[in-house]
């Protein structure tokens, strides 16, 4: 069974074409320090090299193949805890503390604390942070199962709409765009 984890930094202060990356690893903690060493991917080095840094967004289970799902949806912020927490403070919904808790406050560095009390806007953590809730596994969608065999009632709603397509009364409307068919029967 694979420990490969899925994990989305969030940068600090943002970097003007990008605020996140997404990695995979089975051994994240070797990777972050590459990421620190920069000896991770370019964007990290970029960002190091232009005094910016990150947090930890999210971890989640998976290889490289969730990572390519996450990276085809070209927007990391919707998986990335420290984004969520934020437009939730913005909006009212929570507390910073409970935003810090959200943005994996249990398991950042001291480091990675300073960062997410700036990102939260507050100068010193609270007496208390309430826990994290438990993350949830990510479980694929089931795939499709493939159609043997046609329902008649279908087949009889396909056979309609192809009859009307090819009906005389479809053929004027096609030959008048931008008029409905009365206005092509009328004219």
């Amino acid at each position: 069974m694979s420990r490969s984890v899925v994990y989305t930094l969030h940068f600090w202060p943002k970097l003007e074409h990008a605020a996140h990356y997404t990695g995979a690893s089975d051994k994240l903690p070797a990777r972050l320090v590459d990421h620190v060493l920069g000896r991770g991917a370019r964007i990290t080095q970029v960002q190091r090299e232009r005094g910016g840094s990150w947090v930890v967004g999210r971890v989640e289970p998976g290889g490289h193949d969730r990572e390519r799902q996450l990276k085809g949806q070209h927007n990391a912020a919707l998986h990335c805890d420290v984004c969520h927490s934020l437009r939730d403070v913005e909006k009212g919904r929570i507390t910073k503390e409970e935003a810090l808790a959200k943005s994996g406050w249990d398991r950042a560095s001291e480091y990675e604390r300073g960062l997410l009390l700036e990102i939260f806007g507050m100068e010193r953590p609270p007496a208390v942070v309430p826990p994290a809730a438990e993350p949830r596994a990510f479980v694929p969608a089931p795939r499709p199962q493939p159609v043997t065999e046609i329902d008649p009632a279908l087949d009889a709603v396909v056979d309609a709409l192809v009859d009307a397509w090819n009906s005389p009364k479809a053929e004027a409307s096609a030959d008048a765009p931008g008029l409905e068919a009365s206005e092509a029967e009328a004219g």
